[in-house]
């Protein structure tokens, strides 16, 4: 695989093959250490630690243990909670998170923008336990084995925590407002 193959390189020292096995985890990592600090400095420095630890620690990496993915992941939420200490959670504008089919109306857009902005402002509401799990499963879209080997939690634990989030949501939304729920972003809580 090519993954292994790289890996096998940047333990022997090899930059490039950092760079390229670190490619597509770098935008979502960017975003998720954002969801959790809400600031863009604090963001990039959690994933700039994260790169720096991955880098010094990756002849520790294991693939019989865990997937680079998860262990990459583990890596990069233990360094935004740090960062995370530093500032109060807040969740990213809604126009970022959720993308808006090309060819509707503006006002169909509006419409799921405001929905949106109700579905983040009500993650908001959670405990900290909950809104990671909401984070890595619907953002990340990271599996319940993923979650529980990055969160060092059993998937039992994982799941648990998913279902009260997603029952926490829906009663919240459902005192908020009526939502459309043949709308894309509506369909976002009982994925």
């Amino acid at each position: 695989m090519e993954e292994q193959r790289l890996i096998q390189q940047v333990k022997q020292g090899d930059k490039e093959a950092f760079n390229q096995l670190l490619q597509p985890y770098i935008q979502k990592a960017y975003q998720t250490s954002y969801l959790i600090v809400d600031d863009k400095g604090l963001a990039e420095d959690a994933v700039q630690e994260s790169l720096i630890q991955t880098y010094e620690s990756i002849h520790r990496f294991n693939g019989e243990i865990a997937s680079f993915k998860t262990w990459f992941h583990q890596i990069l939420i233990h360094t935004t909670l740090k960062q995370k200490r530093k500032k109060r959670f807040a969740l990213l504008q809604p126009e970022t998170w959720f993308r808006i089919k090309d060819g509707k109306t503006p006002e169909h857009n509006y419409l799921i923008q405001e929905e949106s902005q109700m579905i983040l402002d009500a993650v908001q509401q959670l405990s900290f336990k909950h809104q990671i799990v909401i984070i890595l499963f619907y953002y990340q879209d990271m599996s319940i084995l993923e979650i529980s080997e990055v969160l060092h939690v059993k998937e039992g634990t994982v799941k648990s925590r998913l279902y009260k989030a997603k029952e926490k949501l829906k009663d919240h939304l459902a005192h908020t407002v009526f939502l459309d729920y043949d709308t894309e972003v509506s369909l976002w809580i009982d994925k």
